[in-house]
């Protein structure tokens, strides 16, 4: 009896040893579980907040493109409108240009125009200043100095040498006869008629008297 009662209590004093060693481990394990969470948990906190720094130093990053793109865009805009200014200045200068050459142009025309027409006006009226020369008849008296085959000069009433051109349609007498300027002698008295042309007076009629027949013409 008494050795069963031994054996009983080794037994139970086994189980109670073996049941609290279990109970020991059980609370080792659970340590080190909470302790590997816990870790896992850092690891995850750490691990998110190094992927938070990488896409803020990416959004920053970003912002800073955006920052440079966007003073980019505003040089770019701030030279189109320079640019444009120039371009618009340009124009303007252009058409106030083409606006003055067209005013001289025309003035220029203008006064061409005048000068042309005041020259022509002047070369009609030297014309009809001429032709009235040329056409308009003058007449002579005087006496002959010297006479040759197409020359005929006489001293006329006035004292004045006049030069006549004789030509072959310059009708000449003498004496009422028909004659030529040739037979003319010095002293002779003429009436000429003639017309100015080119500066030179230009012999139409000679009607000489020779000294003799003047002076049987004259009563005694």
């Amino acid at each position: 009896m008494r050795n069963t009662m031994w054996v009983a209590a080794v037994a139970l004093s086994f189980g109670c040893a073996m049941f609290g060693g279990g109970s020991d481990n059980a609370k080792k394990s659970e340590t080190r579980t909470q302790q590997d969470q816990a870790h896992q948990s850092l690891q995850a906190a750490a691990d998110a907040q190094k992927k938070a720094s990488d896409e803020q130093a990416k959004a920053e990053q970003a912002q800073q493109n955006v920052t440079k793109k966007q003073k980019e865009l505003a040089d770019a805009q701030a030279q189109l409108r320079s640019q444009t200014a120039k371009a618009e200045q340009a124009q303007r200068d252009a058409q106030q240009a083409t606006k003055t050459a067209q005013s001289e142009a025309s003035q220029q025309q203008t006064q061409a125009m005048q000068t042309q027409r005041t020259e022509s006006q002047q070369t009609q009226s030297s014309m009809q200043k001429n032709q009235q020369t040329w056409t308009q008849e003058q007449s002579a008296r005087g006496t002959v100095v010297q006479a040759g085959s197409d020359q005929l000069q006489i001293r006329t009433q006035d004292k004045d040498l006049l030069q006549l051109q004789i030509t072959d349609t310059t009708a000449v007498t003498l004496n009422g006869q028909t004659s030529s300027v040739s037979q003319l002698q010095p002293g002779s008295d003429v009436r000429a008629s003639y017309q100015m042309i080119d500066g030179k007076a230009k012999a139409l009629k000679i009607d000489a008297t020779s000294k003799s027949s003047s002076s049987q013409d004259q009563p005694k």
